[in-house]
């Protein structure tokens, strides 16, 4: 079966680093690697299990985004757990945000 999305996926080359605010409850911030965008979507991967709900995402030379994770699953990488989270924004990325993501050369 052919997975719907109602927004066009992008993926990030390479691999675009940010931080999490107030998404776990005993760290305040959390490292995660964001590995695709969309107009209104963000996924990422993360060595901690979240919270969903809202959440601030801060990543370098972009402005902070107010964001709601929405989506969770956990996934094995070479023996280790890690897990694949999905987030909302509340407004859509311009177009010049978007290819900021897809084509950054250096990782915040």
């Amino acid at each position: 079966m052919k997975e719907v999305r109602r927004w066009r996926r992008f993926r990030c080359n390479p691999r675009v680093k940010g931080q999490l605010l107030w998404a776990h409850k005993f760290l305040p911030r959390v490292s995660i690697v964001i590995t695709d965008i969309s107009e209104k979507g963000i996924g990422f991967v993360s060595e901690w299990k979240l919270e969903e709900g809202p959440c601030e995402l801060r990543v370098n030379s972009m402005p902070t985004f107010f964001v709601v994770i929405k989506h969770k699953g956990a996934i094995t990488r070479q023996g280790r757990k890690v897990y694949r989270y999905g987030i909302s924004l509340r407004r859509k990325l311009h177009s010049v945000q978007l290819a900021q993501f897809r084509e950054s050369r250096k990782a915040a």
